[in-house]
């Protein structure tokens, strides 16, 4: 019982100094894990989900006989269109592309210039010299808005 007491009287934790820039180290490499999560690094490191993957850049539209967009995949990877949402200036959907009604020839987008048709355009951009924006609906979710264009 006397050795225990001595054993007790003698023990130190450690001293508060050292014990602050533990809490701090750890408080920092909690903060960097939570961002490197929510930015989708950690996804993209680990092989997991499309956080951060899929990037489109539209570079122009031409509308004529049909609608030509320009696009490229700027993320590093092709991405497939699903469909085109065309609006009007005020963000009202005129139509859509996708299927047998207006057919779209050309995807995927590649990091290379990407030319993408919609055909059957009489029905789409009536009446024209308005403005319009056509967006890419990937097929993965992802939403990417042409500049706008008069139709």
């Amino acid at each position: 019982m006397n050795n225990f007491r001595k054993f007790m009287k003698n023990s130190k934790g450690i001293s508060p100094i050292f014990a602050t820039l533990i809490l701090i180290a750890i408080a920092v490499i909690a903060g960097v894990v939570v961002y490197m999560f929510t930015s989708g690094t950690l996804a993209t490191m680990t092989g997991g989900g499309t956080a951060a993957q899929e990037k489109v850049s539209i570079q122009a539209v031409q509308v004529g006989t049909t609608i030509k967009i320009y696009a490229q995949s700027t993320g590093g990877s092709s991405v497939a269109v699903d469909s085109i949402i065309f609006k009007d200036a005020a963000g009202n959907v005129v139509a859509t592309a996708a299927g047998a009604t207006n057919p779209i020839t050309g995807g995927p987008i590649a990091s290379t210039l990407t030319t993408l048709t919609v055909t059957n355009t009489t029905a789409i951009l009536v009446p024209s010299g308005n403005s319009f924006t056509a967006t890419i609906v990937s097929t993965k979710g992802g939403n990417f808005v042409s500049p706008s264009f008069i139709g």
